[in-house]
């Protein structure tokens, strides 16, 4: 698959979740997703996880008879990923911040847009860290992306992390 077809399936908002939940998670059957995506009616939950799985983005890791029913343990097609991301990294990310640009380009068109009230937020730090510390570090996010992924009344709401390298000066 070529990255920008990768960018435009995970550019839905949902498949985006689905993504999320079995990154923290590991693997999960469609229900378990289900229970955890309360929000999304479980026939469009079921669609967009055919099209993850149709563009082989996630993999049936076991299928089981449960009650007459077959149930598919899903995962990450971790090896489809990395060659989608690793082929060309500079068009990936311009992909990827196209995207966010387009949601922002959406959101700023609206009448009723309040980026205070929306609690918008751009944000960039430099840290200084050893790849052990960086690979905890991004555990931690993990974590804490986990605790608040379904707040029960709350609204949805897109945060994007990029990871880059600094050019130091002098070298």
């Amino acid at each position: 698959m070529r990255t920008v077809e990768l960018i435009k399936v995970l550019s839905n908002p949902v498949r985006i979740r689905v993504m999320q939940y079995l990154q923290t998670h590991g693997e999960a059957t469609t229900k378990q997703i289900s229970e955890a995506i309360s929000d999304v009616p479980a026939p469009t939950l079921y669609r967009h996880i055919n099209t993850l799985l149709n563009e082989e983005v996630l993999l049936v890791k076991e299928e089981r008879k449960v009650r007459g029913s077959l149930e598919r343990l899903l995962a990450i097609n971790v090896e489809k990923m990395s060659a989608g991301v690793n082929s060309n990294i500079s068009e990936t990310a311009y992909q990827f911040l196209m995207e966010l640009y387009m949601k922002f380009q959406k959101y700023g068109c609206k009448d009723n847009a309040n980026p205070q009230k929306d609690r918008l937020s751009l944000r960039t730090c430099v840290l200084t860290l050893t790849d052990d510390s960086f690979d905890k570090f991004m555990q931690d996010i993990a974590a804490v992306i986990e605790k608040y992924q379904a707040e029960e009344n709350g609204k949805l709401r897109s945060v994007s992390f990029i990871s880059a390298p600094v050019e130091e000066e002098g070298k």
